[in-house]
């Protein structure tokens, strides 16, 4: 169990997390209950959600489980709309689930350039942008209505410092943190801030499990890539909840004055200079 921060520096707040029912996003829903926020998770499954609403209530904290599919504007809207019914209003939101993980682990989608599948790969980046982007503009009403609040997207290291066969990898979270900065100067003047959270390997999470579990089908590049980072990472491979601590960071307002950036928890892997 977290312990419970000193200051709870989200009380009040309203924070909707996809894929908040495992992985990385529970880890974010954790860390964001522990600091105050009612949190709604949202996920495709009831019963790995009620594991996490349990922990969260363990904290002291408030929760709810809004089902649907990122990739669907209508279940995204639906989302929204139990966050304001269940708690008043929408503070921030964490678009954490990819949509279709498996797809990216499949070797025709993530591979050399020469041998995959340019269709599938095209798909995959539309659809996860759209997994990220629905539950933005859905919450942006409530948001509003609330005075501002806080988008912090969870995305790939692979849009800043990709490695070779993540083409589709690259282009979709590269897309969404550009995109992520059109928003900041879009909804700015709604006081609404907008970051982006860039991981690279994460254990404990469906994609470590992927590659280190047991009946792994990732192909051999993939796996040696993450035995790369696992071995190379100075600082050691991250967990949800170091995540999810950083998440919580954006959240508050000890980061009020940052929109339009992004951050690379990765251990000292990868490190980013700006000139």
């Amino acid at each position: 169990m977290a312990p419970h921060p000193t200051i709870n520096l989200l009380d009040g707040r309203v924070a909707i997390v996809t894929g908040g029912t495992g992985g990385i996003g529970k880890g974010v829903a954790l860390q964001l209950a522990a600091r105050g926020a009612r949190v709604v998770v949202n996920g495709r499954s009831a019963d790995n959600a009620r594991a996490v609403l349990d922990e969260i209530r363990d904290l002291g904290g408030e929760a709810c489980f809004a089902p649907g599919d990122v990739r669907s504007r209508a279940d995204m809207q639906a989302v929204a709309a139990e966050a304001v019914r269940r708690f008043g209003g929408v503070d921030i939101v964490v678009p954490n689930a990819g949509g279709n993980d498996d797809e990216a682990r499949s070797p025709e989608v993530r591979g050399p350039f020469a041998g995959i599948d340019l269709e599938r790969v095209a798909q995959f980046v539309g659809q996860a942008l759209a997994a990220k982007l629905l539950v933005v503009q859905a919450a942006v009403p409530a948001m509003r209505e609330r005075g501002g609040g806080s988008v912090v997207f969870v995305t790939s290291e692979g849009g800043r410092s990709p490695t070779p066969g993540q083409t589709a990898i690259a282009s979709f979270s590269g897309g969404l943190i550009a995109a992520s900065r059109v928003l900041a100067r879009d909804l700015a003047r709604e006081r609404i801030r907008v970051n982006c959270v860039c991981v690279t390997v994460v254990r404990d999470t469906p994609s470590w499990s992927a590659v280190f579990g047991p009946g792994s089908t990732v192909s051999d590049m993939h796996r040696r890539q993450y035995e790369k980072i696992v071995a190379h990472s100075p600082l050691g491979v991250a967990s949800p909840a170091d995540i999810g601590k950083v998440v919580a960071f954006f959240a508050s307002d000890d980061a009020a004055h940052l929109t339009g950036t992004a951050i690379s928890p990765t251990g000292g892997l990868t490190i980013h200079c700006w000139t």
